[in-house]
């Protein structure tokens, strides 16, 4: 008798919970307005990559090839992709000058000359974008002999 009292009591509360339970509201975006961020987080990648050649005495010693991307606050990924050329120049011109003052050399990953790589970069593309919140990515970076 226990037994069937127990089975009744959890059943009648399985059948409460269910015919009691909220009606779900339908949201169907009516008067709802859109949220826009306020820091816009876009993160765009150049299709390819970008080749330094390492000169030593007039000769090229090697190249250092990188993988590069822009975050920023403020402009849009497309709006970055729609003026890869333009800021492409820049950072080539940028990388070529950091090879040729030695940014290449040696250990080159340190965090010195990184930071002098990425400063010279971030200049760059917050010149060109007008977007003081826009920043390289460093993607990937290897130097080749010959």
């Amino acid at each position: 008798m226990a037994a069937v009292l127990i089975v009744l009591i959890a059943g009648g509360g399985t059948a409460a919970g269910f015919f009691l339970q909220p009606v779900p509201q339908r949201n169907d975006g009516a008067g709802v307005l859109a949220s826009v961020p306020e820091n816009l987080e876009s993160v765009a990648s150049f299709r390819d990559g970008f080749i330094v050649p390492v000169l030593r005495d007039g000769q090229v010693w090697s190249h250092v090839v990188l993988f590069l991307g822009v975050s920023s606050d403020r402009t849009e990924g497309d709006v970055i992709i729609s003026r890869e050329p333009l800021l492409r120049d820049g950072m080539t011109e940028a990388l070529f000058q950091h090879g040729s003052l030695g940014g290449f050399d040696g250990d080159f990953t340190n965090a010195a000359s990184m930071a002098r790589l990425r400063e010279r970069l971030d200049l760059v593309l917050q010149t060109r974008l007008d977007d003081p919140t826009a920043k390289v990515l460093i993607v990937s970076m290897a130097r080749q002999a010959g």
